[in-house]
């Protein structure tokens, strides 16, 4: 099981019961990664959703960050914050659930980390891409009008 330190060193020990040869750590933005990774391979879900500081240069912000996923710290509990773009149609309940317990998973599986919470926030929707209308030929008829 991981060690969960706090996150000002943005760095999670991972301890197993007799480790006499040293350390491993875990970044933050590796834990964000799993996630986001966890959360992407969920049916329904498109996309992450960008956050505020997914768009600040990276002479601003630390390197490697993942978009939509944030890690923080409440106390002695992990809360990892994500912002999904589902498809349009899907059952969103269902979709954001499944989206937690992939998150869940992932983490236990990958890196022995609990978080206490994944909140999962769904920013968007996206159309199917079959439906999607082409700007550039709004008012062209369809094959189907043409040949009446």
């Amino acid at each position: 099981m991981a060690k969960q330190g706090s996150l000002t060193n943005k760095n999670f020990l991972l301890m197993a019961e007799e480790m006499s040869d040293g350390q491993t750590m875990v970044a933050k933005t590796a834990v964000e990664l799993m996630a986001q990774n966890a959360a992407e391979e969920v049916e329904g879900v498109v996309a992450m959703h960008p956050s505020v500081y997914d768009r600040l240069p990276r002479s601003l912000s630390w390197t490697g960050r993942s978009k939509g996923v944030n890690l923080r710290q409440s106390g002695d509990e992990l809360i990892l914050d994500l912002a999904v773009v589902l498809e349009y149609g899907v059952v969103v309940p269902k979709v954001a659930f499944a989206v937690q317990q992939a998150v869940h998973q992932e983490l236990a599986v990958l890196a022995g980390i609990d978080v206490a919470a994944v909140n999962v926030t769904v920013a968007a929707l996206a159309p199917d891409q079959a439906t999607a209308l082409d700007p550039n030929h709004l008012f062209d008829q369809s094959e189907e009008e043409a040949a009446q």
